[in-house]
């Protein structure tokens, strides 16, 4: 039977058995796959394997009948109807037709205590103890059920835990436990396991292993902090899951709809309390889905966006007043902005919808979040998504862009704290290259969905300027910017005017970071002179228009607005003038005159605001007038003198550039030669050296056949001797010499018996080979023939073999001397590339000093010129700061003052009451006749 198959259990009457047969079922299975008979002197028994599966890892626990035994009788009484246990047989318990009755039995027992809630909680833990299972397999698999749901989910969410990971961190990746932790999550899903949370009391683990601690009792229904208490633990575990789980854990969290869970969960705790942001630890589960997703991230959200994510993002539109998660879900967003996604927010079928919760965004209180529903505009108009609707989104985007200019200027001498939030916010939006890299497309795309840059009515200008600004903001290093600054010069001179003005500031940033000493840029040292060149004459153009057209611009908002507040002044004296009727100071009882004590004095209150207001705009009024005259007292005409100057050095550095740039492109050049040249004479070389190996085998092999030969020259005298001489004259000799080489020497003198034994050993040898001439000549003569000539023929065939080799060994020893002859050759090559590659070198390095030279005595000058336009900027933000303030004064200045006559308006209305209740009043009194008093 296969782990986790139900067994026939399921057909009997089960009280109080888990509300999901499935998850249970699949984390902790159990299976009696063999048994084995053991005996001793008295008997013998049957051992059953009882495989079990904790939540995917397997091992096995050996049981007799008489463990199932006690383990029914145990739980009889508390499980009543658990399947009957099979009858005791004592002389047959091991024989087969037992065995295969008690196995199946078993397992239904097993299965049926593992699916009851009663016997899974109950306190001495009988069935987990008889299948050995330790205390964190207990808590994690209680946690699937609905019994005591709080206070499991209190002691699940422990295992997460340090100390528990190693050892028991797989359980809470399971898919089991995510499903479960999701449902919890759902609406309703907790106060509904409270509420039907069974009093069983301290049914939790004894923890005799140490694992988890021992709760507190039950906690009581709709407790508050048991419930807070249990959702940070159900977050926790599901943050645990996706940042420990594997793949395969995360795809079954987005099977189950994680995303639009967790968002709902959000956002429903934000609707109850909207001041505390979105939950920190429901963050902590998005984060570490992002995290382990990676560059998939994006799939992944485009997916969520197909299955309905758009409404679950939608669910939480009343909550972007708050700044926490107006900033949450615009930076959600932007954080999957590629082009799939784009695609599928933006579809047709759903781009309502989808423009409305972007429209939202821009309409919230919070300034991060609006700047990154702009960057998530434009990056749309700059992938050409907004078919239709590109004219308003571009109409948005420019006038937010606008808003952004004026209300937070890069170019303040003090950066106000709100300024460098606001900075600090932008630079996580492109903080990776990905997200950086779509605000560069954003300022690309004009021109490259054009040949040149596209008319002014264009709406990818709208999403431009506003990716300027936020590059502005960001102030990136000017290595981010590399692709884009060669194209800047380009749009500071072609573009409309506040793309073209953005452009120049850009260039003024970016200019301001050029090093005094040209040796510090690195490896962008190349063409630096070139690029101020060309950087310079466009920012100094159109930051002078910029100038001249803001001041023009400035004076005219600046009086108008003071025409507004002198208008606004005169409304004001006549209004603050005293009225006949004053309410009263002191709060009495309820009366026929509390309408009007209350309107009179809201009255009060709002033409009190009409003098603060007066007075704030008479301040404003004051610094915006300084600002603006300040502004218009800068001097904009140059030293004619000074720009000839400038413009002569920089002629001059741009012309020794070149030429050091020519020389920098020689030296490359001279180093692929000469890396070229070794790499040739390292070729050579190898040939060379394979040459003069072939040569000296090929004279190893010829000195070896020579030797050969003449071995086999004498060999075959030898035998030529043999076979014309007396045979056996030559034996008898030969055996006479024998005998005497071989006789021992005898009688010799004690002064020579060192010599004798030192002869005695060649005599041996010599013997030896007597013995084997002295056989020879027992051959017959004619055999002796034969073998002279089969000897003679080798020989002959060695000689020709020999001969070859050395015909070889010529061709051999020619081909070393050309080989040897070209690698002397390239190592003189390689010697004058090297001398050409010093030469260039040295001479790259005088010219790079005599640039740096002439560079050091310029950049000063260049330096001063651009801090002056930097105070030049500084002074137009602090204006054009200014006389927003005093517009937005006299916008205040205005709602005041409808507040005022709504004010009077509801006077007017409380008066024409007491009017009504007083002509009334009169109207009954006289109507009382009074003539019989008279009479």
């Amino acid at each position: 039977m296969a782990p986790g198959t139900p067994g026939n259990d399921t057909a009997l009457p089960v009280q109080k058995l888990c509300h999901n047969l499935h998850e249970p079922a699949s984390v902790l299975t159990v299976q009696i796959t063999t048994t084995e008979e053991r005996s001793s002197m008295l008997k013998s028994w049957s051992v059953y394997m009882v495989e079990v599966s904790d939540f995917g890892r397997k091992f096995t626990v050996e049981k007799r009948f008489d463990d199932f035994d006690r383990l029914h009788a145990d739980l009889r009484e508390l499980e009543p109807n658990m399947p009957p246990l099979p009858e005791k047989k004592f002389l047959q318990s091991t024989d087969a037709s037992v065995v295969a009755e008690r196995k199946p039995a078993f397992e239904r027992i097993l299965r049926h205590l593992l699916r009851s809630e009663v016997a899974v909680h109950e306190k001495q833990q009988t069935v987990f103890k008889f299948l050995e299972l330790p205390t964190p397999a207990i808590v994690a698999f209680r946690y699937l059920f609905k019994m005591q749901r709080l206070a499991n989910a209190r002691q699940c969410g422990k295992l997460t835990d340090p100390k528990y990971e190693k050892d028991h961190s797989y359980r809470l990746t399971h898919p089991a436990i995510v499903r479960t932790s999701l449902r919890l999550l759902g609406e309703g899903a907790l106060l509904e396991a409270a509420e039907a949370t069974a009093a069983v009391p301290d049914a939790s683990p004894d923890s005799e292993d140490g694992a988890v601690e021992k709760p507190a009792p039950a906690p009581q229904r709709r407790d508050p902090a048991a419930l807070a208490e249990a959702e940070a633990s159900i977050v926790e575990i599901l943050r645990f899951a996706l940042a420990n789980g594997n793949e395969q854990t995360r795809q079954f969290f987005l099977q189950e709809k994680g995303l639009a869970v967790l968002l709902g969960f959000i956002f429903r705790k934000g609707m109850k309390e909207p001041a505390n942001g979105p939950d920190p630890r429901a963050r902590g589960v998005l984060n570490a889905l992002i995290k382990n997703e990676g560059d998939k991230f994006v799939s992944v959200f485009a997916g969520f966006l197909e299955t309905g994510g758009l409404a679950a993002l939608r669910a939480g539109t009343t909550l972007l007043q708050q700044q926490s998660f107006a900033e949450f879900v615009s930076k959600l967003l932007w954080l999957a902005w590629d082009l799939q996604v784009q695609q599928v927010f933006l579809a047709e079928e759903q781009s309502r919808e989808a423009l409305g919760l972007l429209s939202a965004l821009f309409d919230c209180p919070s300034k991060g979040a609006r700047v990154c529903a702009g960057l998530l505009l434009a990056c749309a108009l700059a992938n050409r998504q907004l078919a239709g609707r590109e004219e308003q989104a571009a109409a948005g985007v420019a006038q937010l862009a606008e808003e952004m200019v004026a209300s937070s200027p890069c170019w303040l001498a003090e950066e106000r704290p709100q300024d460098a939030e606001l900075r600090s916010f932008a630079q996580g939006l492109g903080q990776s290259p990905d997200r950086f890299g779509r605000i560069v497309l954003c300022v690309e795309a004009p021109w490259r969905h054009h040949d040149g840059l596209p008319g002014e009515e264009s709406p990818l200008w709208a999403g431009c300027c506003f990716a300027l600004w936020a590059l502005l903001t960001m102030r990136p290093e000017p290595s981010r910017l590399q692709s884009l600054r060669p194209a800047l010069p380009a749009v500071a001179q072609g573009a409309p005017a506040p793309a073209r003005w953005l452009a120049g500031q850009l260039l003024l940033q970016l200019q301001l970071q050029v090093p005094a000493d040209l040796s510090a840029a690195g490896a962008g040292q190349q063409a630096i002179v070139a690029t101020s060149i060309q950087e310079r004459g466009a920012l100094e153009a159109v930051l002078l228009e910029e100038i001249e057209h803001s001041r023009q611009g400035l004076e005219a908002q600046l009086i108008n607005s003071s025409e507004v507040i002198q208008a606004q002044q005169q409304l004001v004296d006549e209004r603050r003038r005293a009225l006949p009727m004053e309410a009263a100071d002191v709060e009495g009882p309820d009366g026929w005159q509390r309408p009007l004590e209350v309107a009179l004095r809201e009255l009060h209150a709002a033409r009190s605001s009409l003098g603060d207001a007066l007075g704030e705009s008479a301040q404003r009024r004051a610094a915006a007038e300084a600002a603006v005259l300040e502004m218009s007292q800068v001097d904009l005409s140059g030293d004619a003198d000074e720009d000839r100057n400038m413009d002569q050095q920089m002629q001059l550095l741009h012309q020794n550039e070149v030429e050091y740039i020519a020389r920098c492109d020689e030296q490359q050049q001279h180093g692929a030669m000469l890396k070229s040249h070794e790499e040739q004479v390292e070729a050579v070389k190898a040939v060379m050296e394979a040459a003069d190996k072939a040569v000296q085998e090929i004279r190893s092999r010829v000195a070896a056949l020579e030797d050969e030969i003449s071995q086999r020259q004498r060999e075959v005298q030898s035998k030529r001797t043999l076979a014309s001489s007396d045979l056996a004259a030559a034996s008898s000799a030969l055996q006479l010499q024998k005998e005497q080489d071989g006789r021992p020497l005898e009688g010799a003198a004690a002064r020579e018996m060192d010599k004798l034994k030192a002869e005695s050993s060649k005599l041996r040898a010599r013997a030896g080979e007597l013995s084997q001439e002295h056989q020879a000549c027992a051959v017959d003569p004619q055999q002796l023939e034969q073998q002279a000539l089969a000897a003679e023929a080798g020989l002959q065939a060695r000689c020709e073999q020999r001969d070859a080799l050395r015909a070889e060994s010529q061709g051999l020893e020619e081909h070393f001397g050309q080989t040897r002859a070209d690698w002397q050759q390239a190592m003189s090559g390689l010697q004058q590339a090297r001398q050409e590659k010093e030469a260039a070198d040295l001479e790259a390095t005088s010219l790079k000093r005599h640039l740096e030279g002439q560079w050091a005595a310029w950049q000063p000058s260049w330096s001063r010129r651009l801090q002056i336009w930097r105070q030049r900027m500084a002074l137009l933000a602090a204006a054009r700061k200014a006389t927003e303030g005093l517009a937005s004064t006299a916008s205040d200045g205005w709602e005041r003052l409808r507040r005022e006559a709504a004010q009077r308006s509801a006077v007017l209305e409380a008066v024409d009451g007491l009017q009504q209740q007083l002509a009334a009043l009169v109207q009954d009194l006289s109507s009382i006749d009074d003539e019989a008093l008279r009479a």
